[in-house]
């Protein structure tokens, strides 16, 4: 994959063949998408009528054999695991020097995938905060990062390595304190995680409802938006009632909360990739012939919801949980939107998941997920169409990137 980078003084035509522009397809067959300024200033028809050259010193950008469409985002990755070894992942975290050469290849490998930004769900060490920092500096090359630092949870139950665990106190200083190191958005475990051994038995709740109401409040006052791990129907009511800003996984769903979620206009990150690679890859081995029962019939009745929550009109991010077992950063994205589009969302559903949803999630709206103006050229092209393929998505030929993007 070719990386270009656009800078504010350059003036740049993109002449595409086909454009996605992050809502809907753009009829055409040749759309010129000019930038200037280091902003998308017009998208349009290619004016055949004229030379086909600019005047000036304006460069032309010919990808007439491509379909170019925003970057890809994803909503839910934890850049402290591999998704290879999660022991060996806990180990790098004190060799500095080679938790960074895994971290850049990991980044990398993002890159290549076409994705443009990602949301870190925390650990308790903050090196996704670290990472995060890196990348905005140019010391290593990656995506947009947002990071939540550690995630916020009970001592005692589930997520050590996401968090080192609150003690009876203020949340509010908690709270206060995330923000202080600088934090994108606060990562919240209202649950535990889903069995593999026991359909529908999901790990305890962490906080009372006026704890969790404490969080949000405090993070909305400081500008900070919070992402809520929640599986099981009571943590996802939770969730809601507080008025959280993105439901990060929400296995058990009933259609009562799918409700409520399109009521309040929260999104969904409904990481399906994490728990059906567990039958569908190389950690199927790892799982006795009942554990992969129960596998299959918590993920497949996971996109029966989100068809069902598409149609009532939730945003749908895509999350792969990459880092997790069984999802490798970067390659976990195709898994996971083959998956949304088995669950039987339309192509222009599941690329709009991809790229306009999940800037919005982020809190990057006014900067990428759509090929319109006033945006900045955060953009791949890929041969083929994805709305005829979305396996066209898995060879990104060319990325741009504004300067400093």
């Amino acid at each position: 994959m070719e990386i270009i980078r656009i800078f504010p003084s350059d003036s740049v035509t993109v002449r595409a063949g086909k454009v996605f522009d992050g809502h809907s397809p753009i009829p055409g067959e040749s759309i010129d998408i000019v930038v200037s300024g280091g902003v998308i200033r017009e998208v349009r028809p290619y004016p055949r009528e004229i030379p086909p050259e600019p005047s000036g010193a304006a460069k032309i950008l010919d990808l007439r054999e491509y379909t170019v469409l925003p970057g890809l985002v994803d909503c839910h990755v934890h850049l402290a695991l591999d998704g290879n070894d999660f022991n060996k992942s806990l180990e790098l975290w004190s060799r500095k020097d080679r938790l960074e050469e895994r971290i850049g290849a990991d980044l990398e490998r993002t890159l290549a995938a076409g994705i443009v930004a990602v949301r870190d769900g925390g650990d308790r060490e903050g090196i996704g905060l670290e990472a995060r920092d890196l990348v905005a500096r140019g010391a290593m090359p990656g995506p947009r990062i947002r990071a939540a630092g550690a995630a916020l949870r009970k001592k005692g139950k589930y997520g050590s390595f996401l968090g080192p665990g609150l003690p009876d106190g203020s949340l509010t200083d908690a709270v206060e304190k995330m923000a202080r190191r600088g934090v994108d958005q606060v990562k919240v475990l209202v649950s535990g995680v889903v069995s593999f051994k026991n359909y529908r038995r999901v790990g305890s709740i962490q906080f009372a409802e006026e704890e969790l109401a404490e969080i949000v409040s405090t993070a909305h006052s400081r500008g900070l938006k919070v992402m809520a791990h929640a599986s099981s129907d009571e943590a996802v009511r939770m969730a809601v009632r507080a008025g959280v800003d993105s439901l990060e996984h929400g296995y058990f769903i009933s259609d009562q909360s799918l409700e409520a979620l399109a009521g309040a206009g929260i999104p969904w990150v409904p990481t399906l990739a994490p728990v059906a690679n567990q039958v569908r890859g190389r950690p199927a081995a790892r799982h006795s012939p009942l554990e992969r029962e129960v596998i299959v019939k918590t993920y497949q009745r996971q996109q029966r919801m989100v068809k069902k929550a598409a149609g009532m009109g939730v945003r749908i991010g895509v999350g792969t949980d990459a880092g997790a077992a069984g999802v490798r950063h970067g390659e976990g994205f195709m898994d996971e939107i083959l998956l949304l589009e088995e669950a039987g969302l339309a192509r222009e559903e599941v690329l709009r998941a991809a790229a306009g949803s999940g800037s919005s999630i982020l809190g990057l709206e006014r900067e990428m997920g759509m090929v319109r103006p006033g945006f900045k050229p955060y953009l791949i092209a890929v041969r083929g169409n994805p709305l005829d393929d979305l396996r066209h998505l898995a060879n990104v030929e060319f990325m741009i990137l504004p300067s400093g993007g």
